[in-house]
């Protein structure tokens, strides 16, 4: 059996793993340990196959540890997932020092660009940043996702990605400047959930801007009666408390 048929059953093992703990309502941690422990198999077989045959990275040894990474958060350990993002955006950007600069139009990647960067997995690792309240880095993550995302045209995403700059910019203790994001975000996409239960959060307690009950409601009540996905999860406090 040569070494990238085993890689891949590794790659498979372990997501059927993860599926299997998902349909079981995330109870099952010996399969996401398992699913760990798969990605470890995998990537080692590819780090072995890079040293007898150097070639370009490929875009599955990156994926690998962020599906590690992702695997890691749902047994809580952040440090580990943080490690893992790292390692994958490491590989995706210029081995030379040069900026990853977002490439416009027909523009190709010129030799030494790495793989390109993938806005998602700054996002994951600003999510995990912020869970270790290393809130300045999540900031950074979520800034360079936005901005990516907004040049590729995709504008919900990069709502998104601001509104959970917002939360991090709280997390520093940045009160007025995670206002002055979350104003823009629901003037730019009013559709986007978080920002308007954050605002609604902002003006009932009076964190970056002056207390103001009424606005507080206005935000909430757009929330859950303009919004499609509505507030109801917002209800949750355990879900809060663990996913916002």
């Amino acid at each position: 059996q040569n070494r990238v048929d085993r890689g891949t059953l590794h790659q498979g093992r372990a997501q059927v793993r993860i599926n299997l703990n998902d349909i079981a309502g995330g109870t099952r941690r010996d399969l996401v340990e398992g699913a760990v422990k798969d990605f470890d198999a995998a990537i080692q077989t590819m780090e072995e196959n890079f040293r007898d045959f150097p070639e370009p990275v490929y875009s599955e040894y990156p994926n690998d540890f962020v599906r590690r990474g992702l695997a890691k958060e749902e047994l809580q350990d952040w440090k580990g997932a943080v490690e893992d993002y790292n390692l994958a955006i490491n590989i995706m950007r210029p081995k030379d020092g040069r900026a990853d600069m977002p490439l416009r139009g027909d523009a190709r990647p010129a030799e030494g660009d790495g793989l390109g960067m993938n806005p998602m997995i700054l996002n994951f690792r600003g999510n995990a940043l912020s869970r270790l309240d290393r809130y300045k880095e999540a900031v950074a993550d979520y800034r360079e996702a936005a901005d990516i995302f907004e040049n590729d045209r995709e504008l919900r995403q990069a709502s998104l990605s601001h509104a959970n700059e917002a939360l991090a910019l709280f997390g520093a203790s940045r009160d007025q400047d995670a206002v002055a994001v979350l104003r823009q975000v629901v003037r730019k996409d009013p559709g986007v959930t978080d920002a308007h239960v954050a605002l609604a959060v902002a003006y009932w307690s009076g964190r970056g801007v002056e207390k103001d009950v009424p606005e507080a409601e206005n935000e909430w009540s757009f929330a859950c009666n303009n919004i499609d996905t509505g507030c109801q999860k917002y209800k949750d406090l355990e879900w809060v408390a663990q996913i916002r």
